[in-house]
């Protein structure tokens, strides 16, 4: 606020010039109809010979603690909001180009954003009611700067978000690049964000009009954000599946891993040889092949089954067995093919053609 202001209404005040008169003459001399209520504000108005200051808020460090809490768990409950809800659309609109392994990044990561929410949501709901209880009992500290500012700097993220979403938007329809899967999702950002900035604009509006929110509408949009919230957190349960899902799906992606090593040795060893090996145990020993810990299953600690089918050819054969069906088998690497590497729940066995041997490698051997 001008000092300037601030000492000409103090002294309007002490002389008696009703408000109403000194809001004419600042109106006509130009100044902002906020600034002069803001400067009138200092002053109460009581019966008094001089004028009577306002208690002025002032910036605590319990109140800092509070602001600075209360909004990191927004922030946190927002961003783990939104991923919960792109990896739930993750999983119902699938991307074929993406295996088991992709599915089992996404069930870790929702489980880490169902965490995330399950922890900073209750926590921001506690610190706003006792911030709440703290403007209640001292409106004035309404106006503490702390408070303003990091009201302000919400929107503005939220402004940007909801800008750079927009940009998202236009660039995926001149692209044609909108699917459903693409729409929903800025759709879960529009929504989050424009919520947050719809529910700090108007808190901000209604302060600078004095037209506080009635309490049954706020305790109203209180229960519907809560129980928003509480049905994203169902969602992340769902996205996550169960832990034994989890460790099944991990487990088959261990054995397609040793499945591919041990391709990956035989592919060393016929260009190396000239030919395939009639078991597993000759590559151990070649400088490309593979480790044994990959000839084993992770849980039953069996061998998996190699089966030599035409040694000119290069054709062979690996056997597993998977406690899941997977249709897409997997995605990179030099061996990753998806009509390879599909397999179904139970015992599976794999085909492979290396072709024939290079030219001017060792005869086959008898």
């Amino acid at each position: 606020m001008s000092a300037q202001l601030d000492s000409f209404v103090r002294e309007c005040l002490a002389r008696g010039i009703p408000r109403a008169t000194i809001r004419e003459k600042l109106r006509a001399a130009g100044w902002a109809a906020e600034e002069i209520e803001a400067a009138l504000a200092e002053y109460a108005e009581v019966e008094f010979e001089i004028p009577v200051p306002r208690r002025r808020a002032y910036l605590s460090a319990r109140e800092t603690f509070f602001y600075l809490v209360l909004f990191a768990t927004l922030y946190t409950s927002a961003i783990n909001a939104g991923q919960i809800l792109f990896l739930l659309i993750e999983r119902l609109l699938p991307d074929p180009l993406w295996g088991p392994d992709a599915a089992l990044e996404r069930a870790a990561m929702a489980r880490g954003a169902t965490a995330g929410l399950v922890i900073a949501f209750p926590a921001f709901l506690l610190v706003s009611r006792t911030i709440s209880g703290m403007l209640a009992r001292e409106p004035v500290k309404r106006g503490s700067r702390i408070r303003k500012w990091l009201t302000y700097l919400t929107l503005f993220v939220a402004a940007m978000v909801l800008v750079g979403n927009l940009i998202v938007l236009v660039t995926g329809l001149l692209s044609g690049e909108v699917t459903p899967r693409f729409a929903l999702k800025v759709l879960v950002v529009f929504l989050i964000a424009g919520t947050v900035f719809a529910h700090y604009a108007g808190d901000l509006r209604r302060e600078e009009q004095a037209t506080p929110l009635p309490a049954a509408r706020t305790g109203l949009l209180a229960r519907i954000a809560a129980a928003g919230v509480v049905a994203v957190m169902a969602a992340g349960f769902f996205a996550a599946g169960s832990p034994r899902e989890a460790r099944l799906r991990k487990l088959d992606i261990d054995r397609i891993q040793s499945l591919q090593q041990i391709a990956r040795g035989l592919e060393s060893y016929r260009d190396r040889h000239g030919t395939l090996p009639a078991g597993l145990d000759s590559v151990l020993s070649d400088p490309d092949g593979f480790t044994s810990e990959s000839l084993f299953d992770p849980v039953t600690r069996e061998r998996y089954e190699y089966r030599l089918l035409d040694r000119a050819a290069g054709r062979y054969e690996l056997c597993a067995v998977f406690q899941s069906a997977d249709t897409t088998g997997g995605r990179g690497g030099r061996f990753i093919r998806s009509e390879i590497w599909k397999h179904g729940a139970g015992r599976h066995c794999f085909t492979i053609t290396l072709g024939p041997a290079w030219r001017g490698k060792p005869a086959p051997g008898p």
